[in-house]
Formats: structure tokens, sequence, C-alpha cells
């Protein structure tokens, strides 16, 4: 039972969240807007829409979202037959936008203050939150055969899950920070690279002056390749990171097709949180026909 003139505010713009606003999209609901932080984190940068923060526009198979600089902007652009993408907050987004339905897709993995009274319909992107108690519905992200499913009772006992194994590589895929600092790259998405090859660097931000002047930097610094593949995800060129977190991954296969495509997991949670917003609008229906 789509509703076409239903407002979804999705908070985030990575992989996950994008799978899910271009499936909300291609669904029927043309009123969407996903909030992203200035500088976002994707590394799968192809497949998601937080890219429009940087290039005006992103274009994922057939769905395009655009960045809306203020808020105002935001029903033409989605009167255009586009997704909607902002930097503002969430709490001015629910001031000002005022959404019938709210997904948290940022996949912060613990509950930041989620509550199922921000807006109409909550539905949140598991591991971190309960369902009917935090939101009205959880969708599960976890990579198996469960992936997608819309749990009704908690997702607190959902975890991180390893990265996907190919060719018996899983965590040695993952490229990760060391440090606080910048993040520069002179690679892209879809290079080959070999076992022990620089893939960019990390920078302290008080040396950033110097490493653009080609003053050599600390050596622990670089972020290098621990597998031979292609880059299938990469942070662009001059995001700010933090020790740990993920940079980019490689795909021990070489060459693939599908760098630019929604993977099958990100797909099947978008169909779960698909699936959770027709039940709850669903049974909300119900429930006025029978008062």
């Amino acid at each position: 039972m789509t509703q076409p003139n239903l407002r979804i505010l999705i908070r985030g713009a990575g992989e996950l969240a994008s799978a899910t606003a271009h499936k909300l999209r291609t669904s029927g609901f043309g009123k969407i807007l996903m909030l992203e932080r200035p500088y976002p984190k994707a590394v799968r940068r192809k497949v998601c829409f937080s890219e429009a923060i940087f290039d005006g526009v992103q274009h994922i198979q057939g769905v395009s979202a655009r960045l809306a600089e203020t808020l105002d902007q935001v029903d033409f652009i989605n009167r255009l037959g586009d997704i909607a993408v902002s930097r503002e907050s969430l709490e001015q987004a629910l001031k000002a936008w005022k959404p019938d339905v709210l997904i948290e897709a940022a996949m912060l993995h613990y509950n930041w203050g989620l509550s199922r009274d921000m807006a109409p319909v909550v539905i949140a992107l598991g591991p971190g939150y309960v369902a009917g108690a935090d939101c009205h519905a959880v969708v599960d992200t976890f990579r198996g055969p469960q992936v997608g499913a819309v749990l009704e009772d908690t997702g607190e006992h959902l975890v991180d899950e390893e990265p996907a194994k190919i060719m018996g590589f899983s965590r040695e895929r993952v490229l990760k920070a060391s440090r606080d600092g910048i993040f520069f790259t002179r690679r892209d998405i879809g290079e080959e690279v070999e076992r022990g090859e620089k893939i960019g660097t990390v920078v302290s931000v008080y040396g950033v002056d110097d490493y653009r002047k080609g003053v050599p930097v600390d050596a622990s610094s670089a972020v290098t390749a621990r597998i031979s593949g292609v880059i299938r995800g990469l942070l662009r060129d001059g995001v700010p990171v933090s020790a740990g977190d993920k940079i980019g991954d490689i795909d021990p296969r070489g060459a693939t097709d599908d760098l630019d495509h929604i993977s099958d997991k990100s797909r099947r949670v978008a169909e779960g949180v698909l699936e959770a917003l027709v039940r709850i609008l669903s049974e909300a229906k119900q429930g006025q026909q029978a008062g």
C-alpha cells in the first residue's frame, strides 16, 4: 500500500541507507530526505547517495539524489523525482520538515537516543535498538539467512559481524586508519593493487600543510593493502578520520562488475525496511477502520 505523499526521513546516506532509499523510491514513495554528515565516511561510494554531499548529485541504478543546501529545497527536489540529501541536523529536520516516517540507518550500533515518539513511524536498522521500545520495528542487518528480517521483539542481541569472507579472506580485506587525521589518496575504486602496496596516508591535522608541500610524513601513517585484488571501496581524498575507522576494502577476486550495483545484502535489508513500513501502515489503517 504505497503512499506517495508520505514524508520519509532517513538518517544516514551510506550503503544500507542508500539501498533503502533506492528501494522506497522505486516502490513509489516520492518524498524522501536523507541526512548525512559534512564529510561522509562511506567506502562503497559508487552505491551511496552520500556522494551528493560532495558532488551535488549522485546516480545509482536509475535513481538520483541531489544535495539540498537548505531544507526549503527538499520538496522541490522531490518534485523533480529525486531524493534529497542534506547536511542538516536530525533535530532541525524533525522540527522543520516534520516526517511521517523516520528510518535510523546511520549504523552506529548503539542507541544514541532514538525513541518511537520522534515520528509517527520509526524503523531502525540493527543492532542496538529494541523494537517496541526504541522504535516500531528493527530490521536485521547481520549477514546470513535472517538478513532483512523484521524483528518484532528486540535488536539487542545483534552484534557486529565479520567482513564478508571472499576466497578465504575476511579481516585482511579491510583497510583501517591507524591514527586520527586526514586521509589522502590518489587511488580510486576499481583499481588493481598488490599486497603491500600503498593505498593512501593518514596525516595528522597539524601536518597537513607540510604533507601538501611534499614534506615526508611518519611511515606508520601509510595505509597499505594486506592482500592483492581490486579496490572495492575507498574513502574520498581529504576526508577526516579517527583511529580504527574503515577506510576501504579489497576484493581478492580481481575485476568485478558489481562496483556500482547495490549488493545482495543491502537489497535484502532494504526489502525488510519496506516490509516493516507496509506492515505498520497496514496495521494503522486497520486500527482506524476498526475504531
